[in-house]
């Protein structure tokens, strides 16, 4: 491993803001989550509830004022202790985690993930700059000799919401090249995750993990994406569901228990109002038990080929058909 310290980051100060405090960086992964844009922000947010659940130092930030369009990324106001105003601003920013920090009880690891400390980077989805921010973590990568970098994600999907956020994995390398190593790392990623392995199958306008995953892979680095699964029907700005079950793909790669109970309460409340919604909405219930019916053979198909031929489209057409008026033109 190679070493980082606050003269090594100084070289990007015209973008990077060192906050390293002359801290020894030895790392062998790097961890990102972006967010809050629809699939974003379940990353976003677990990455923020692990760097504070296991006390991970901050050691440089991104300039913010050339990434966010501070009337759409809006910086938060809050209120101190005097009743003063303070302003929040989004951050795009790097932590660091010893693994001794966390405690793990794992016995093996996946070479290069589990038996190594951790670089987090972490933002609100930036509107400029894309590959500016791939270009200065690239470089950040080379200096710590870093290779593996995972990408945290997730995506609205059919599932009930009384089901565990499914775990689907996907992998850069190119479909039949089975001896490049990203896809090694992206099926023993999902063995240990208890995940589905697929290769990507969306096209369609990218978000920046997307791109950014694209960006680093061709620069040579082996990217895996962990993706959860949330409920397509419940508008909730970073899903309880795949926050969990993001944080819980962490635990099972690195062998440990992070503490989730506000998690855990938050899921347990939004499904809590969903049953009374079923309670006292038949058409709700009608939808809910038409969808449970449908997940079952989108679980079945997918496990036996690894491809979902069921689509999100898919069900919510065969649900909403259950709605539609018959047609009474021709009798």
């Amino acid at each position: 491993m190679a070493y980082i310290n606050a003269t090594g980051v100084q070289v990007l100060t015209d973008f990077i803001t060192d906050l390293s405090d002359n801290t020894q960086i030895e790392a062998s992964t790097l961890i990102i989550g972006v967010g809050p844009q629809s699939d974003g922000a379940p990353a976003h947010n677990a990455i923020l509830h692990l760097i504070e659940e296991y006390s991970a130092i901050q050691v440089a930030e991104l300039d913010a004022d050339v990434l966010f369009d501070m009337s759409t990324e809006r910086p938060q106001v809050l209120l101190d202790e005097s009743s003063q105003r303070k302003i929040e601003w989004p951050q795009a920013s790097f932590w660091y985690l010893e693994k001794k920090n966390m405690g793990s009880k794992l016995r093996d690891s996946i070479p290069d993930v589990g038996t190594g400390n951790i670089l987090f980077f972490t933002s609100p989805e930036p509107q400029f700059r894309w590959k500016r921010i791939a270009d200065e973590i690239i470089k950040i990568t080379e200096r710590l000799e870093i290779s593996t970098v995972i990408l945290l994600s997730s995506f609205d999907g059919p599932v009930p919401y009384h089901q565990e956020a499914p775990i689907l994995v996907t992998s850069t390398a190119a479909e039949g090249d089975s001896e490049n190593p990203a896809h090694d790392l992206a099926h023993n990623i999902a063995t240990r995750v208890s995940g589905n392995f697929t290769l990507p199958r969306y096209q369609g306008g990218a978000t920046f993990t997307m791109a950014l995953g694209t960006l680093l892979r061709d620069a040579g680095l082996q990217i895996t994406t962990i993706n959860a699964i949330a409920p397509f029907y419940v508008q909730e700005h970073g899903s309880p569901h795949a926050i969990d079950g993001l944080i819980g793909a962490f635990d099972a790669l690195y062998g440990v228990e992070t503490n989730r109970a506000e998690i855990k309460q938050e899921k347990e409340e939004l499904e809590a109002r969903l049953e009374d919604a079923r309670t006292n909405d038949s058409t709700f219930d009608t939808f809910i038990t038409a969808l449970e019916s449908q997940y079952v053979a989108w679980q079945e198909n997918f496990v036996a080929t690894k491809e979902s031929e069921l689509s999100t489209e898919d069900i919510i057409a065969d649900v909403e058909a259950l709605f539609e008026p018959e047609d009474t033109s021709n009798t």
